[in-house]
């Protein structure tokens, strides 16, 4: 059985999936990332009925996977017979097959893809994998996770962009949420995977009808570990024991301009998630007026004071109207 994690990036995929691959049960191996980054190229392969251009698509997705920077170990593969373990000619069949083929050298049960941004192609793993197709979201504070993209060398580097984007994939996995049945779906948060681990594991594992496995605790001992350490520093910290201190890192490395604009942009999903916003927006505002005022010419108050106080009649005038109304 398939399982998707999705969501934004650098939002501790890598940690969560050496965790699971920990389990005899599964295997998770690092992305080559095949749907985000062919999907937007499949029309430059033709008709995928025409079998020398499904081949050529078979062919590259057998390139991306041996040449991924942390390797599923599986040799030159057989072009010849992935293709023909496809069930239909489209990039998901070949993506979930490749996987398939994965599952069967590690002598595992069920595999799990960590590319997030799958979140984009849900619809489509869906119509292909059916059921049997099962989501992770896996999410963290945003503004912990635009941290940790302008440290990395992928991604967009602004705060406004990365603001955009986490908002955008946040909203399309928690409109998935509220489509799929509870068994197919299940929400994670980074925060609480690092601050009790194993409680989290033990109810992930409930989720995929696995064992829970002391070793996913140990992950960082892991040869995985070890393969995907070496690959990038940008994944050094998954040789490291969890990290449970490593949230709210915003609050003390972003400054209060950078923390409104992210919340200027992402505040309403932040909320929805249950990160508090850091950024009072009416109180600023009502600072603002109030010191537009003070700055105002004096000249341009007076010219508006009689129209100001005919306003305020009418209002109080209203306002008595309305109350003798309802007592009678």
């Amino acid at each position: 059985m398939p399982y998707f994690m999705i969501g934004t990036q650098r939002s501790g995929s890598n940690l969560l999936r050496i965790m699971l691959n920990q389990s005899p049960e599964l295997v998770a191996p690092h992305p080559p990332h095949i749907l985000e980054r062919l999907w937007p190229l499949l029309v430059e392969y033709g008709d995928l009925q025409d079998p020398r251009a499904f081949s050529r698509l078979v062919d590259d997705v057998c390139l991306l996977v041996e040449t991924n920077p942390v390797s599923w170990k599986l040799g030159q593969i057989d072009r010849t017979a992935l293709e023909q373990a496809c069930s239909e000619n489209s990039l998901v069949a070949v993506y979930f097959e490749i996987h398939n083929l994965l599952t069967r050298h590690n002598m595992a049960t069920d595999w799990v893809c960590k590319s997030l941004a799958n979140v984009h192609l849900a619809d489509e793993i869906d119509r292909f994998g059916g059921e049997n197709a099962k989501f992770i979201h896996l999410h963290r504070d945003g503004r912990d996770a635009a941290l940790s993209f302008r440290k990395a060398i992928v991604g967009e580097k602004s705060f406004y962009h990365i603001a955009k984007q986490w908002r955008a994939e946040q909203e399309k996995a928690l409109e998935l949420g509220r489509k799929l049945p509870a068994d197919r779906f299940i929400s994670v948060a980074y925060s609480d995977l690092i601050t009790r681990p194993e409680t989290e594991l033990r109810r992930l594992c409930d989720f995929m009808n696995i064992q829970f496995y002391p070793d996913m605790l140990e992950f960082h001992k892991s040869r995985e570990a070890a393969s995907t350490s070496v690959a990038g520093q940008m994944w050094s910290n998954v040789q490291k024991p969890v990290m449970s201190q490593n949230t709210n890192k915003f609050m003390r490395e972003m400054s209060p301009h950078d923390i409104a604009v992210f919340e200027a942009v992402a505040g309403d999903t932040l909320t929805k998630m249950g990160y508090p916003l850091m950024s009072d927006f009416d109180d600023e505002n009502q600072r603002l007026k109030v010191q537009a005022l003070e700055n105002a010419n004096p000249d341009d108050l007076q010219k508006r004071k009689a129209q100001s106080s005919v306003m305020q009649g009418i209002k109080e005038r209203l306002a008595n109207s309305n109350t003798k109304r309802h007592v009678a």
